[in-house]
């Protein structure tokens, strides 16, 4: 941390002076610039890894977009080759696999000196089934809540004309190639649990504030990124179970059970729904859906004084830190350009 109470020796004739310079800081101004510092360098870096991630998915598409336009005109292909080109493309999901990739390379690079590589994989306490079994329970269980705001919300839409359908294909449709599936199931849960369990949560609990606050902060991160007004919510709610996850057993453990949900339950349950009749996958979904929320319920009524107390162990956080954190200029940057990205998810209704 910086000294901001530095001396300077100013040479005046013969006579040496100890003058302050820069002037002398009270001790709560100082803490809030090194806080506000240490918060500009973690919000510049979830800054980076979406707009390198934007930049490269845009970049491949200019540049697919040019050689196809040159292939159609040369080899004399029919008007609509582009169009098709361009719609597998875009169902392979290649372009986000790419620049996953790329984006956390350069945000490993940015936070070397903040965060080493091997701490977010570093071991916590060892994991056994039954808490496993809770977690996902909880985990899970959620989805179901959410599945019936998700209906009043698009209900309330279509009272002024409006639909957020295509945030809701968004949010529960299946892929529609391998190649997405394996982003889907094996790529964003590996490299989202590296960027927003390892290097962002991982940098707010180095603000010495607690568990509670580097995952509260790091799930609304995550919630707000995947600018979707029917999914932010419910990422942001299973961002805190997976926070709790990996500060407490490990990110290897967050990682499997964003695996499990994205691939197990959510490639999977739609694979069922379309290879089964009409209403029965449907059914069988919401089958597994009301079984987790009850487990979950009964889970989180048994161990209620538990969970009252790890809250209030870890979530003793003074306001004025949630201020200053949420005040920050870029993080105002990230939520502004996540929400209105959200918004373009909702169109009118035909």
């Amino acid at each position: 941390m910086e000294n901001f109470n530095n001396q300077s020796n100013q040479q005046i004739g013969t006579n040496t002076v100890n003058q302050p310079y820069p002037p002398p800081l009270p001790p709560e101004k100082a803490e809030e610039n090194r806080f506000k510092k240490w918060m500009y360098k973690i919000f510049g870096g979830v800054l980076l890894y979406d707009g390198i991630m934007i930049a490269v998915v845009m970049g491949i598409i200019i540049i697919l977009s040019v050689i196809v336009m040159v292939v159609q005109m040369v080899m004399g292909k029919p008007e609509s080759f582009y169009d098709d080109f361009m719609a597998w493309f875009e169902n392979t999901d290649m372009g986000s696999s790419i620049a996953v990739f790329i984006a956390v390379f350069f945000l490993a690079l940015y936070m070397r000196k903040t965060i080493k590589f091997k701490e977010i994989f570093a071991k916590q306490k060892s994991m056994n089934f039954k808490s496993f079994f809770i977690i996902f329970c909880v985990f899970y269980g959620g989805q179901l809540v959410f599945g019936l705001a998700d209906m009043g919300v698009e209900a309330l839409l279509n009272l002024i004309g409006l639909t957020a359908q295509e945030a809701v294909e968004s949010a529960s449709g299946g892929s529609s190639s391998i190649s997405m599936m394996f982003y889907a199931g094996f790529v964003a849960p590996v490299f989202e649990e590296i960027v927003y369990r390892g290097y962002m949560m991982k940098s707010f609990e180095k603000t010495g504030l607690g568990k509670g606050y580097a995952v509260l902060i790091s799930s609304v991160l995550f919630g707000v990124m995947h600018a979707n007004i029917v999914q932010s919510p419910y990422a942001f709610v299973v961002g805190m179970v997976l926070g709790y996850t990996a500060i407490e057993y490990g990110i290897i453990w967050s990682i499997l059970l964003h695996f499990l949900n994205n691939f197990v339950f959510g490639e999977g349950l739609t694979l069922i729904e379309e290879h089964t009749p009409e209403n029965v996958g449907e059914i069988i979904s919401i089958g597994i859906s009301v079984i987790f929320f009850v487990l979950a319920v009964i889970f989180l009524i048994v161990k209620r004084k538990a969970v009252a107390e790890y809250v209030r162990e870890n979530y003793k956080v003074q306001k004025k830190y949630y201020k200053w954190t949420f005040t920050n200029p870029l993080f105002i940057i990230f939520c502004v350009i996540c929400i209105v990205m959200s918004f373009s998810t909702i169109t009118k209704l035909e």
